[in-house]
Formats: structure tokens, C-alpha cells, sequence
């Protein structure tokens, strides 16, 4: 690893907290660091303290912004559909309202699939991209979850998941066997369980029903935006092998498998993966220093 790799023992940085009306609605939002700015984009039922809280790391060199998208944490639904393109709207617009020209982004699951559109909607505003266990491409979801999804997300259905969501045995049990995230530790599940209970179910279920019908594979492949996607070995969601051979030939993508986690994370995984978003957002300096070190010569 560069010199960019993290002091895990290091003070956590201060989170100042934003709130903003975007499109009219009320937007919460985290920022911590200093420099080129870095949007995080969570994923379901979750928040900006999930993402962001766990890779304050990497505010070491970026400024991070991190929103709790709406309906989730204490941002308010949207007035419309929660699509990823709406998501992806309402993320450039509070961009704009921050006076951000340019950045780069980041997303986990479903909040990977509201990052690529984000990218493939401003263009040349956005530097480089990472991907977290991306749910960027219907075919690439087993299709054991697309069917869970399917059925448990009409509307008789989902009734009894929203309840059965608010307890934490059910939850924690649905997690382990069912999306198999591997030995996650007591504070992700107490943070996890928080985030869903204060989730707009309606929200939640629009956002879910579009993520895993949402095709952004190609404009990905086509994309030149440096990209690093982050690929969970065990992961019972995604067809890793699969999407793995599909982006293999393309240079401008960059793959890590974590081979020892789930669809989740733990405290390992993060400092693992930490260390390589942290290499990986290093190639820029990298790419400013070789130029002028030429230059010196």
C-alpha cells in the first residue's frame, strides 16, 4: 500500500451536521475533512452515520459528504417515486446547493446503482467512482433474492415485512441466513436495526423494486471515470464471478474481492477495504507529483 494507508488508531474527525430543503424537502446531511470532495451514497435501510461513520478514515484526504438519502435516516421521502434517478437528481442538486463543481463518489449495494447514475448524469464533474458489492445490473441479482423481492415486496406482503422488521431476533436472523453477511459485530446490528425502524417504509420499497430493475452496466463499461468496485466473496446477493469476467477486459475498472466477507462488513472488513479505497484515491496525487517530478528532471 502507498503512504495513504490509514492510521486506524487516529482520533475520529468531527462530523458537522447540515440540514437543507432540496427539490422543497428537508435533507440531512454529514460533512468531515478537508480537500477534493467525496460523496457517499448508503445503502438500504440505512444512513449516513453506517457508511460514512464506519471510513472516517478516509476524510484523511477527502472532504466527505455524506447525505442520509431520502426516506432513510432524518431525510424526508421524496415527493415523487424513490427511483435511482430521481435519487440521482436530488444528489446533483444538493451538490449544486453546496457549490461542489467537482468530486468523486461512492456507494455501497443499493447506493452503488444512485452512484453510477450520478456519474453517468455529471459527467466530467466527476473524478473517480467506487462501487461497493454494486447492484448495478438485474441479471447480476441471484435470482433466489430477485424473487424474494418480487414477492415480498407487494403490497399485502410487505405490510408484514415492515412489522416484522422492527424486531431485532427476526432481523439479525434474516440477516445471517438469509443475505449471509457474515460475522457482523454487535454495534453494525445495533446501528443497522436503528436505521430500520426510522425508515419510510413506502420509500424503501419503491427504492428497493427499482434498484434491482435498474440496469447501469453499460454506461459503467463505457464510462472512462477511474473505478474501483469492491466485490464481497461470500456475497448470496450478487453474481460476483460474473460481473468480475464482464469488467475484466476493461482497464479503467479496478476490482478488490474481499474474500473473507459477506454482502455486510465487520470492523476487518473495513480496514481492509478502507486501506484500498484510501491506494486508490492516492493515484490522483500520484497522477499531479509524476507529471512535475518530469517536469524537475
Amino acid at each position: 500500500m502507498s503512504g495513504c494507508t490509514p492510521d486506524h488508531r487516529a482520533v475520529a474527525p468531527v462530523m458537522h451536521e447540515l440540514r437543507l430543503e432540496v427539490g422543497g424537502r428537508p435533507i440531512r446531511c454529514l460533512t468531515t475533512g478537508e480537500g477534493k470532495p467525496l460523496l457517499l451514497c448508503h445503502g438500504f435501510l440505512s444512513s449516513a452515520e453506517e457508511f460514512g461513520g464506519r471510513f472516517t478514515a478516509l476524510a484523511q484526504h477527502r472532504r466527505l459528504i455524506i447525505p442520509d438519502l431520502p426516506g432513510s435516516g432524518e431525510s424526508a421521502p421524496l415527493r415523487g417515486q424513490h427511483t435511482v434517478d430521481a435519487f440521482a437528481a436530488m444528489l446533483e442538486e444538493l451538490l449544486d446547493r453546496l457549490e461542489v463543481s467537482t468530486f468523486d463518489v461512492a456507494g455501497l449495494c443499493l447506493g452503488a446503482s444512485v452512484a453510477s447514475a450520478l456519474s453517468t448524469r455529471c459527467g466530467s464533474r466527476v473524478g473517480r467512482l467506487v462501487l461497493h458489492t454494486p447492484l448495478i445490473e438485474p441479471s447480476l441479482v441471484r435470482r433466489r433474492y430477485r424473487e424474494q423481492i418480487r414477492v415480498l415486496t407487494t403490497p399485502p406482503l410487505w405490510r408484514g415485512v415492515v412489522a416484522l422488521s422492527r424486531n431485532r431476533m427476526v432481523s439479525d436472523l434474516y440477516k445471517r441466513f438469509v443475505i449471509a453477511e457474515g460475522d457482523v459485530d454487535d454495534s453494525t446490528a445495533d446501528v443497522n436495526f436503528a436505521n430500520q425502524r426510522r425508515a419510510d417504509p413506502a420509500a424503501a420499497r419503491e427504492w428497493l423494486r427499482d434498484s434491482v430493475q435498474h440496469g447501469d452496466l453499460d454506461a459503467l463499461l463505457r464510462s472512462r471515470v477511474p473505478t474501483l468496485v469492491i466485490l464481497a466473496g461470500n456475497d448470496q446477493v450478487i453474481d460476483v464471478a460474473r460481473l468480475r469476467r464482464l469488467i475484466a477486459s476493461h482497464p479503467q475498472i479496478k476490482v478488490f474481492v474481499d474474500s473473507e466477507q459477506g454482502h455486510g462488513w465487520n470492523p476487518a472488513a473495513v480496514k481492509r477495504q478502507t486501506s484500498v479505497m484510501l491506494d486508490f484515491f492516492d493515484a490522483d496525487q500520484r497522477s499531479v507529483v509524476a507529471p512535475l517530478e518530469a517536469l524537475i528532471a
